[in-house]
């Protein structure tokens, strides 16, 4: 019994240094003389305040156009008009898209109301699965113009509370600029292999609409990028859209995503990859600061 305790002293003699030693190299107590501020604390300039507001009635607009689109697909179906319903499910998927990625920024929103079958365990069969892609399924797979009528009128309510939280809400011009590379990022990911829109097939709608809400932002910071690189990003516009047209249909719609040629499907890959590469350079050149430290 005396030689453990003598053991359980000496042990103890030996691990006290180590224990006090260690309660030294704790993290330092953060105060407002060392703390380091995060993306979402950065408060946006003043100089471009205007021009993020002009930006935001944009973005809750495109949402409204959503909105009409989808009772018009609301009308469609109680009057059992099929194609019409299908027309205006393209038409309100793409103006969505126009401004999808500002919806990313408000939680899970855009997760509720586009969320793919493929998200899911059980695909179409899944309980969970609602929203654009359901509401597409409905029309061109079941034409099931009851079940669409329901997906839309829900759907409307999601679009309409949307619209509510853009107009409250302040967007930070960092989460902007990234935006405006973001947009065609999804094309990259998505849309250029057709994944998006499965079963209506209007993925060159959805690109147009994409590159259009890219653009949309550069224009709105047009006086605040350097003249050079500006022009560079309004070439990069023109080219892709110049691709784009050789599948226009009248009012702003497009060929079904199959009569995509396979030269122009890797001249539109190459034009983007560019293109985001050039929006990849903005943030430094507008001198935004994404994350930063206060003086010691």
């Amino acid at each position: 019994m005396k030689l453990y305790r003598f053991l359980a002293l000496f042990l103890c003699s030996q691990l006290l240094p180590a224990i006090s030693v260690a309660h030294g190299l704790r993290a330092p107590i953060i105060n407002n003389t060392n703390a380091v501020t995060a993306k979402g604390d950065i408060p946006t300039p003043e100089k471009y305040h205007s021009a993020i507001r002009t930006y935001q009635q944009q973005v809750v607009q495109q949402l409204k156009n959503t909105q009409k689109y989808l009772e018009a697909i609301v009308n469609a179906s109680r009057n059992g008009q099929l194609l019409p319903a299908q027309q205006n499910y393209i038409r309100a998927h793409q103006s969505y898209e126009q401004v999808r990625v500002i919806v990313k920024l408000f939680g899970n929103a855009d997760q509720n109301i586009n969320s793919r079958a493929d998200y899911y365990l059980q695909g179409t069969n899944d309980p969970g699965f609602s929203g654009f892609h359901r509401l597409e399924y409905e029309l061109f797979v079941r034409k099931d113009l009851q079940q669409a009528q329901a997906e839309a009128s829900n759907l409307q309510y999601g679009i309409i509370d949307l619209q509510k939280r853009v107009a409250a809400d302040e967007l930070d011009i960092a989460k902007v600029v990234q935006a405006a590379s973001d947009f065609l990022e999804m094309i990259l990911q998505t849309k250029l292999a057709g994944k998006e829109n499965q079963y209506s097939h209007s993925d060159l709608a959805d690109i147009h609409a994409n590159v259009t809400g890219s653009a949309q932002i550069v224009q709105q910071l047009t006086d605040f990028i350097p003249a050079e690189q500006r022009v560079a990003l309004d070439s990069g516009y023109q080219q892709i859209f110049a691709v784009l047209r050789r599948y226009q249909l009248p009012q702003n719609q497009f060929q079904n995503f199959n009569q995509l040629s396979q030269a122009d499907h890797d001249q539109l890959y190459s034009l983007l990859s560019i293109q985001t590469n050039r929006l990849a350079q903005l943030r430094a050149q507008l001198g935004i600061r994404v994350y930063y430290k206060y003086p010691h």
